[in-house]
């Protein structure tokens, strides 16, 4: 049997708070969106673009993203890649999304810079 790897890491920003529910089996999921910038071209002609990356994030994950993690936080994640697609008017729609299993809070946390200040 041959191995393989589905790993993506991810350094940016939180593009929202993290949306929250409970699967109907009690299981907590959140879903959130972050940002990762990167220059294309070079010199006066540089410029600098965004892309945007689906996350989900299951069980105790969610519950700390929940309790911690905030729109405009640098996180780092670590977690695997899933395509999928959904049909809207007849319309077949390719996603992407990483299924997350490491998430690192690279801001420190509101209370700790509170506490500081």
């Amino acid at each position: 049997m041959s191995r393989s790897v589905n790993k993506i890491i991810l350094v940016g920003h939180m593009g929202r708070d993290p949306e929250v529910r409970e699967t109907t089996s009690g299981k907590k999921v959140a879903n959130v969106s972050i940002a990762t910038n990167h220059r294309v071209g070079s010199g006066d002609e540089a410029e600098e673009r965004t892309n945007w990356h689906r996350l989900t994030l299951w069980n105790h994950l969610a519950q700390f993203a929940e309790e911690y993690v905030r729109k405009g936080d640098r996180v780092y994640v670590e977690g695997r890649l899933e395509y999928d697609s959904y049909e809207r008017d007849g319309v077949t729609i390719p996603t992407a999304e990483v299924t997350v299993r490491e998430l690192v809070l690279l801001t420190p946390r509101r209370d700790e810079v509170e506490t500081a200040a």
